[in-house]
């Protein structure tokens, strides 16, 4: 393991991977887009110079090659998944891109302290490249509302045994009948609800560093809330999928990220 290392898989925009390297970590950015390749560059200029960043613009699969990558004019949607890309109507293109298996990754550069995986579709391609003997000690992925079951035994498998659900408006662990009650109010007073929440239970900022919206935001010890076991975090996305499916087209009006560690 190389503890002064973090993959940022599915960079986007470059907000987290900012905030690793401001904590004096080395950073893997993995991104598909070619267009937030080209912005992220000039943004990490400095930092990629000084071998502080290095940009892959691959994708990850089940197998080395090229593979159809769709570009969504909502760059948090771009996938390649043409359903992901395109929710709602948006407008999205096709490019081709290179994709490589992750475990290659892992064989070049190392096992991380931490690794964040968020690339809409893709994720368990991540995990599946895992090992027990090569797993980071820390990883975070998206939770999928509708079988994030299988990624919970996935990552026990792997070795994992502590486990978070993080709220990715409100920066903090999910109480289900809270979530309910926030998914039924109209915009404004959710707005209002989320922000009390976050004030109160979540992550505003962490060492004075504000986490923007669509930000991971805090991971390891400083994501918010009680590290649960496997049995509790699974009766907490339950919890949270009977309300996704409950309210219909609402849904959970919310999205989360599944934090674990060895």
């Amino acid at each position: 393991m190389v503890p002064d290392l973090i993959y940022d898989v599915g960079v986007n925009d470059g907000s987290d991977s900012a905030y690793y390297l401001s904590k004096g970590f080395k950073v893997i950015g993995i991104e598909a887009s070619p267009v937030m390749i080209e912005a992220l560059r000039k943004r990490f200029r400095k930092e990629i110079a000084e071998q502080h960043y290095t940009l892959l613009n691959i994708g990850i699969a089940s197998s080395g090659g090229t593979s159809e990558f769709w570009m969504s004019d909502v760059s948090d949607w771009s996938s390649f998944d043409k359903k992901v890309a395109s929710r709602n109507g948006t407008r999205h293109q096709s490019v081709l891109i290179e994709t490589r298996e992750f475990s290659t990754i892992i064989e070049q550069y190392g096992v991380p302290f931490y690794c964040k995986i968020d690339i809409e579709g893709n994720d368990r391609f991540c995990l599946s490249g895992l090992t027990t003997y090569a797993a980071p000690p820390y990883i975070s992925i998206e939770m999928s509302h509708q079988d994030a079951g299988t990624d919970l035994d996935t990552l026990a498998h792997l070795g994992y045994k502590n486990f978070k659900i993080v709220s990715q408006v409100t920066r903090s662990q999910p109480i289900p009948w809270i979530v309910l009650v926030s998914g039924r109010l109209p915009q404004f007073p959710r707005r209002v609800m989320n922000f009390a929440i976050k004030r109160t239970m979540g992550a505003l900022f962490v060492d004075g560093w504000k986490f923007l919206p669509g930000s991971s935001g805090p991971f390891a010890e400083d994501a918010p809330g009680n590290w649960q076991s496997l049995d509790q975090v699974r009766r907490l996305w339950l919890a949270l999928k009977q309300i996704d499916e409950r309210e219909g087209t609402r849904g959970l009006g919310d999205w989360f990220d599944i934090h674990a560690k060895q």
